[in-house]
């Protein structure tokens, strides 16, 4: 129960090449972000689900049940609904992320960072598979802290250290003075939020097939809107009730019948 766990033979060269791709992945996805609106970016991240069907095929010889194929396929089509621009509680145009794909480097950017976390979460399951969901998620996540860490110090080094009231002053949120809270411990919360999802999602693909445990993790989508909407008073939110009814019954028939 305590120390290490048996370390399969596969664990490290499924450690690499999950680290690898999720850290083009993740500069990929700011860079995207930087590059074009939100609106028409993010709503690719729906399709990983989708191309899970086959990368979980090819990788891990998985293959979701019929009725799971088809949950998975109304979750990203749910995701998608949820994250377009509304206007009036309409979508505003449900091909425009598909027209401006055509030109736009950052939606481009954005489908290859989908496709890409399609194949590093495959490796996610080997790395547990080879060693558990605690260790596995410790040592992928602190590989991947790593490069970003000598970034950022490379990067803003000056600032980091010139600035030491950034670490003790309050860091507010807009219209929420209540949450704020200093630098390091955001950090530290954010961080244990992050470390107990990974632990969640790794004990969960000891459980069932890679393109179902990712699915469900896309209701996140729906959970952050839904927060949105009832605690900071976003609005539109009426306009995405149908997205979010679209997500849950794929949920349901995954749980059912998948």
């Amino acid at each position: 129960m305590y120390g290490l766990p048996g370390i399969g033979s596969g664990f490290l060269p499924a450690v690499a090449v999950t680290v690898t791709i999720n850290i083009f992945a993740t500069i990929l996805f700011y860079r995207a972000l930087s590059r074009t609106d939100l609106s028409l970016c993010v709503p690719m991240l729906s399709f990983t689900p989708v191309f899970l069907i086959l990368t979980s095929f090819i990788i891990l010889r998985e293959l979701p049940s019929l009725p799971g194929a088809i949950g998975i396929l109304l979750v990203a089509a749910g995701a998608y609904l949820l994250q377009l621009e509304y206007y009036r509680g309409r979508p505003v145009s449900l091909i425009k992320p598909f027209q401006t794909l055509q030109h736009d480097r950052g939606v481009q950017m954005m489908l290859l960072v989908a496709f890409l976390y399609s194949i590093s979460v495959n490796y996610d399951k080997r790395v547990v598979i080879a060693s558990d969901p605690v260790f596995g998620a410790a040592v992928t996540l602190f590989l991947l802290a790593i490069p970003f860490l000598i970034i950022t110090l490379c990067l803003h080094q000056r600032k980091l250290l010139n600035s030491p009231a950034y670490w003790s002053s309050p860091s507010s949120v807009p219209e929420a003075p209540a949450f704020s809270i200093s630098a390091p411990r955001a950090y530290l919360a954010i961080g244990a939020v992050l470390a107990l999802e990974a632990f969640a999602i790794n004990t969960a693909y000891t459980m069932t097939v890679v393109p179902y445990v990712i699915t469900v993790k896309r209701l996140a989508i729906f959970f952050s809107v839904l927060y949105g909407g009832l605690l900071l008073g976003e609005r539109q939110l009426g306009g995405r009730i149908l997205g979010g009814l679209v997500m849950i019954a794929g949920t349901v028939l995954i749980g059912l019948l998948g």
